[in-house]
């Protein structure tokens, strides 16, 4: 099992490729619920490992509730995929088993609009839906799908780099792979066939699909780097082209104005993973050259490159001009209570999180943001208070369980502390350290008869679910 999630990983569904039979065939029993709870889990652990992915959560909240919401809107389904962001300049995004998109910081930037980031994403949304890589197994049905990895990842890297797919040729025959090939094409049109409509049932623009193609195109004529590679593993045919644009007849224009977070993140994001040295600058010429898709996203990005080089007067000076452009987000608010711990102004900090929380009351960044504070003066008891009230809205997100534990701590309270490590450790995927950290609750040997009792049980199911893992 270990090396097909190998394999599944580094699967792209680019690499799938329209109109296939209606569902229902074998595939739909090739892969039991318990197997992909095991590929998801395995998948997911290498991601939180990985620091290569970005962890800040605003950026990474934005994107999930953007995904999600085309989920919602655009299949009525109610369905929850995991997405995440790696911070690799290549413009791409992929779906794998187990509910995953991934999204690399490269397509963040390339993008114009949300409809174009919408389209990527509806696109990677019509490939789980559609379990496509499941029909790729079903069109091999003489092998399982275990063996097959194999040769899904020789298409991977004959498409990447030739040399280092030779080896994985070997596993099948030419013909296989040639097959193989022409089968994804297909799934690759229906991905743009249901990720249409997605995105039309959204609300956003579904030529955003033929616009970001253009932009596509643009970086392939004057950049250099992954954008062209991008283009030889995801193939733009003329064909597919003319296939979206006779299907766009079937929708309206829809006018969308671009909310100012996309703005904010895109340049949150440069702010955070551009070269430690320049990255102030860069964001200082955009303003001077009047080269910017957004004004106030250009400060707010110079802002947070500033206060990353910790120049904390420059990025006052800065903030108070994009003060003065009255912008309504709160990832301004959290600008703000950034700077102003910078500045060593914790009460100021303190007050401006607890109007924003007045005014975004499930705003994460805020939630935890206060949490910090409030830690940072000694009031554990404040903050369990306060985190025990968003339990069932946080409930599967480690952050929340990594400050709890550090509360409890503070508070002496060691069951407490061990049980909030374990399932913050349980949901990075990583169960064997979630057993380790319930056994120590387990061990705490607390006089709280529901506690204990509690923790005990928790820790069987703990053990049982591992043992389903392995096996």
């Amino acid at each position: 099992m270990k090396n097909i999630i190998i394999f599944i990983v580094f699967f792209s569904f680019e690499l799938i490729a329209n109109e296939l039979p209606e569902l229902g065939s074998s595939f739909d029993t090739l892969i039991s619920t318990s197997d992909e709870k095991k590929i998801k889990f395995q998948i997911m652990n290498q991601v939180y490992s990985s620091n290569s992915v970005i962890r800040d959560s605003e950026i990474n909240d934005y994107l999930d509730n953007f995904g999600n919401d085309l989920i919602r809107k655009g299949l009525q389904d109610t369905r929850d995929i995991n997405f995440f962001i790696i911070n690799d300049a290549s413009i791409n995004a992929f779906a794998m088993l187990g509910n995953i998109i991934g999204v690399h910081s490269g397509l963040i930037f390339a993008a114009n609009s949300e409809s174009e980031l919408a389209s990527v994403l509806s696109h990677e949304i019509a490939h789980i839906s559609q379990k496509h890589l499941l029909r790729l197994f079903d069109s091999q049905a003489k092998n399982t799908y275990k063996s097959y990895l194999s040769m899904a990842l020789a298409i991977l890297l004959a498409r990447s780099n030739p040399q280092l797919a030779s080896a994985a040729i070997t596993a099948g025959s030419a013909s296989q792979v040639q097959n193989t090939l022409d089968y994804t094409r297909d799934n690759e049109r229906e991905a743009d066939r249901i990720g249409l409509k997605i995105l039309n049932d959204s609300g956003y623009d579904p030529r955003g699909f033929i616009d970001f193609f253009a932009t596509l195109q643009k970086f392939n004529n004057f950049a250099t780097g992954a954008a062209p590679a991008f283009l030889r593993t995801h193939p733009i045919t003329s064909e597919r082209i003319s296939d979206i644009q006779d299907r766009l007849n079937n929708y309206n224009y829809i006018q969308v104005k671009n909310r100012i977070e996309f703005f904010l993140i895109k340049s949150k994001l440069q702010a955070l993973i551009a070269d430690f040295s320049s990255v102030d600058e860069i964001f200082k010429n955009n303003i001077e050259m009047q080269r910017f898709l957004n004004k106030p996203a250009t400060y707010f990005g110079l802002v947070y490159a500033l206060l990353r080089q910790n120049k904390i007067q420059e990025a006052r000076k800065y903030f108070d001009q994009l003060d003065k452009m009255e912008i309504n987000s709160p990832m301004i608010i959290e600008l703000n209570a950034n700077l102003l711990i910078k500045e060593k102004k914790l009460d100021e900090a303190f007050e401006i999180y607890k109007k924003g929380i007045n005014e975004n009351p499930r705003y994460r960044t805020f939630i935890y943001g206060i949490s910090k504070l409030l830690l940072q003066a000694n009031q554990p008891l404040k903050v369990i208070e306060l985190l025990n009230n968003y339990k069932d809205i946080f409930k599967t997100d480690p952050n929340y369980y990594d400050l709890l534990a550090k509360a409890y701590n503070m508070a002496g309270n060691s069951l407490l502390e061990h049980e909030s490590l374990s399932n913050y450790f349980y949901y990075q995927f990583n169960i064997q350290d979630a057993i380790i950290q319930m056994d120590m609750a387990v061990r705490s040997n607390s006089d709280h008869f529901y506690d204990q009792s509690r923790v005990e049980y928790q820790l069987k199911e703990l053990k049982r679910e591992d043992e389903l893992m392995v096996n």
